[in-house]
């Protein structure tokens, strides 16, 4: 019998052996180029670039050409730029199974190319004769000036026709000085554009009104734009369900709240404001706390959904609480910050990320020193950038990371809904239909919804059935199953977004009271509750017990509270029972294949949290938790100005090795997950792992020693400094026993892993390394990161469900942690 989770998690207190690594390796070829014949392609490519250049009467100091490749092969990216002579990659962009790049060129670097062009021709190189530039040049298929489609790097069939004016969100080169020389532009012609720029570290976001004329013109004199996308336009899900109780459920309850302390950690909720005149929410929200982004805006939420959201991200679900005799006593405080102006406003829009860092700016200078989860339930309508990063989701990633003022930031963000004009599809619609902008971010805890209850009570719906079952997938919740593998794996988490259902004829499907949430109503003088539900309620409920885990823990970083959510998280029996089958078999153990695993992670994150495991380990259920930091690069010893891997963290974990050796061939579980924050750096440069343009600044990996493995062995496999000239490597990872494996987990920036064995065996895994892979930092030193320190979190689990014993007590000794009975 599992025994209860009512022990304090315990903390690694001792410092990791830092030691220099270097990455093994993996080996492998180049590219693919396609077999040309000398002459004929490099005279072609010559005659298309002096085709594409300017006439006399252009004035502009850079001009952008777009280099096409061959279907099926990919650009030499990296040659198409050089930063010393002012030619930079503007963007990469993906038409069926060929590449385009756009590049900006300087009036006076215009024969760089055709030199290129010229060598080609004439010049051979090496032992082997090959052509000068061979690689670069015969990985380009056809090479001509730019166009405005040239610069559009949202899907291609989303190109806006005609000859109206709509808003562009304008990608700029130059950050800040940039943005303010476009805007002055701009404005000088007579052109609308948003106020607020949203800043990276060598881009900046801009809205722009205009027609596809209007911008042609523009790209005649301006070199700014790098890129052209689609501004978001954001909607809210608002649940407006009739209520069914009354004022004196409330007052009952309000009676029976123990308010928050005033220094109490709070859920900052990032919506359409919040109406604090409901008594529920008052006794946790300040008038000093309910805020806007702009000050002339009023606080109050004229649409709903943002009061929904804080009564859920206060109490979770009103019925059970409401139907409790017990008292509730609130550890966790409320802010609200609106997002969004009244009717009427006439203002240019801005672009959502800059409103979304302006927000959270106004929450933390408003109450510094708060511990805040940050709670934001708005999207874009659709999931079009199938993972990649947009402005808004790349926004988050610098809150969440503190690009500008070092504060980290853990962000709760939704993953956004699916019209329920396609909930009929379910669930394999469910499929195609992807995460929402800007849920596809790196930092955040993205939440998804499933179905928590399947009884249908309503008067009115006879006949009608819930669409989900129980434990499954909301039929509202989008997934990442149809993302590309460079992204994440998205949600993170499900938490509970309620049920839909469907008339007996499976044409039509609605919500109803009986399958949605209880929460607060934004007008309580009219009524006091409502229903919520979907991704919305799902990530106030995620929010709210990320806030429960600060009060716990009052010296958890945002990364690791993430960590935390993530790594008590369980898929459902109904989730588990999508796994294939093998023929004659049942349940999970029958599947082996670690693909199948991870188009669960797709579709519901890493599962539920369990409340319980979150906050608190077990006699039988142990957690450690580390928070560390490390400097993933440094100089060459070798190359001026190139940076190179510096520091691999090797833990020696505090083990209850006796109790487990005791075990024998008792199987248990061994968990581990590591979370950190990037630092994002935008732009549709070709994010490719193979390319200087990635978006991560730097990435973090964790390896087990196995059961058969001596420290030293481990360390040579993991680590190519720590090997002699010719030394061989003698031992290999045991990853079949791991479900997801190296590949799988590797995506974004938590990476989260179980490895199921003998107890006898996880004895002996005693020693964890965390080590760097590449990222922007080390690939572009000219941005003066490179030799940055950044934090991660480590969380390590073990589990013996299924025998009674103590693995708790032995670690807790060893920690010197007081034992209470």
């Amino acid at each position: 019998m599992a025994k209860p989770f009512n022990r304090p998690h315990l903390f690694l207190q001792k410092s990791p052996d830092a030691r220099p690594f270097t990455a093994p390796g993996s080996g492998g070829g180049g590219k693919r180029s396609r077999s040309r014949d000398r002459a004929t392609h490099g005279a072609q490519l010559k005659a298309e670039f002096e085709a594409a250049l300017p006439d006399e009467e252009e004035t502009a100091d850079a001009f952008r050409f777009e280099f096409e490749s061959e279907p099926g092969f990919e650009l030499e990216l990296g040659s198409l730029e050089s930063e010393r002579k002012g030619i930079l990659l503007l963007n990469v962009r993906r038409l069926g199974d060929i590449t385009f790049a756009t590049v900006l060129i300087p009036r006076g670097e215009l024969k760089y190319f055709l030199e290129r062009f010229e060598d080609y021709l004439k010049k051979s190189r090496g032992p082997k004769g090959n052509p000068a530039n061979k690689d670069l040049v015969e990985s380009i298929s056809h090479v001509r000036r730019a166009s405005v489609r040239a610069l559009w790097t949202d899907p291609n069939e989303r190109f806006p026709f005609g000859e109206g004016a709509l808003w562009w969100e304008v990608w700029l080169r130059g950050g800040r000085d940039g943005a303010a020389t476009f805007q002055a532009s701009i404005r000088h012609v007579g052109l609308n554009v948003s106020r607020t720029p949203l800043i990276f570290a060598d881009r900046a976001v801009l809205n722009l009104w205009a027609t596809v004329l209007e911008v042609s013109q523009i790209l005649e004199w301006d070199s700014l734009i790098a890129e052209l996308r689609e501004a978001k336009v954001s909607t809210a899900e608002f649940l407006a369900l009739a209520s069914y109780e009354q004022v004196p459920w409330t007052r009952d309850l309000v009676a029976r709240v123990d308010a928050p302390p005033v220094n109490a950690p709070s859920v900052c909720i990032l919506d359409t404001g919040v109406n604090r005149g409901h008594d529920l929410l008052a006794l946790a929200l300040s008038a000093t706390s309910c805020l806007t982004v702009d000050p002339a805006w009023r606080v109050d939420d004229l649409h709903g959904h943002g009061t929904q959201m804080a009564g859920l991200a206060l109490y979770g679900d009103l019925g059970p609480v409401l139907m409790s005799a017990t008292r509730v006593p609130l550890r966790h405080r409320l802010e609200s910050v609106k997002l969004f102006p009244g009717p009427g406003d006439t203002h240019a829009p801005e672009v959502y990320g800059a409103v979304t860092q302006e927000a959270a700016a106004r929450a933390q200078v408003n109450a510094p020193g708060t511990a805040r989860t940050f709670c934001m339930a708005v999207t874009s309508p659709d999931g079009h950038e199938k993972g990649s990063p947009s402005s808004w989701s790349s926004a988050v990633d610098g809150l969440a990371f503190g690009s500008a003022d070092g504060e980290r930031r853990l962000m709760c963000i939704s993953a956004g809904n699916i019209d329920p004009a396609h909930f009929v599809l379910y669930p394999e619609g469910n499929q195609t239909e992807l995460i929402r902008d800007p849920g596809q971010s790196w930092n955040a805890l993205t939440v998804g919804a499933y179905a928590d209850r399947d009884t249908l009570s309503d008067p009115d719906m006879v006949g009608w059935s819930p669409l989900a079952v129980r434990g499954g997938l909301c039929p509202s919740s989008p997934t990442s199953v149809a993302w590309k593998p460079d992204w994440p794996n998205k949600p993170d988490i499900v938490m509970p977004g309620g049920n839909a259902v469907i008339d007996p004829t499976r044409t039509q499907c609605e919500f109803t009271n009986s399958l949605c949430l209880l929460t607060t109503h934004h007008l309580p003088v009219v009524r006091q509750f409502t229903g919520s539900g979907e991704t919305s309620a799902a990530t106030a409920l995620a929010a709210r017990l990320a806030a429960r885990l600060h009060a716990e823990y009052p010296r958890l970083w945002p990364e690791t509270v993430r960590a935390l959510l993530v790594h008590s998280s369980e898929w459902t029996e109904e989730m588990r029972r999508s796994l294939p089958q093998k023929r004659r078999g049942t349940g999970e153990k029958k599947t082996k294949k670690k693909g199948d695993y991870g188009k669960l992670l797709q579709m519901y994150g890493h599962g539920v949290p369990s409340e319980s495991a979150a906050l608190f380990s077990a006699e039988d259920a142990l957690t450690l938790v580390g928070q560390y930091e490390i400097q993933p690069y440094g100089p060459s010893p070798e190359k001026r100005n190139q940076l190179v891997t510096r520091d691999m963290h090797l833990h020696e974990l505090p083990w209850p090795e006796e109790v487990l050796r005791d075990l024998g061939e008792t199987e248990v579980e061994l968990r581990v997950t590591l979370s950190y924050f990037i630092e994002p750096l935008p732009g549709e440069r070709g994010y490719s792992q193979s390319q200087r343009h990635r978006y991560a600044s730097h990435g973090l990996r964790f390896e087990l020693k196995t059961a058969t493995e001596t420290p030293e062995a481990f360390n040579l496999r993991i680590n190519k400094a720590a090997r002699a000239e010719g030394q061989r490597v003698t031992s290999e990872s045991d990853s079949g026993q791991w479900r997801f494996g190296s590949d799988i987990r590797s995506a974004g920036s938590i990476h989260s892993d179980r490895w199921v064995g003998t107890a006898v065996d996880l004895a002996n895994k005693h020693q964890l390394a965390v080590y760097p892979t590449v990222g922007w930092w080390k690939e572009r030193p000219r941005l003066g990161r490179g030799e940055a320190r950044t934090r991660y979190a480590l969380l390590v689990s073990i589990r013996t469900p299924d025998v009674d014993t103590d693995i708790y007590t032995p670690v807790a000794i060893q920690l010197q942690v007081p034992i209470t009975t």
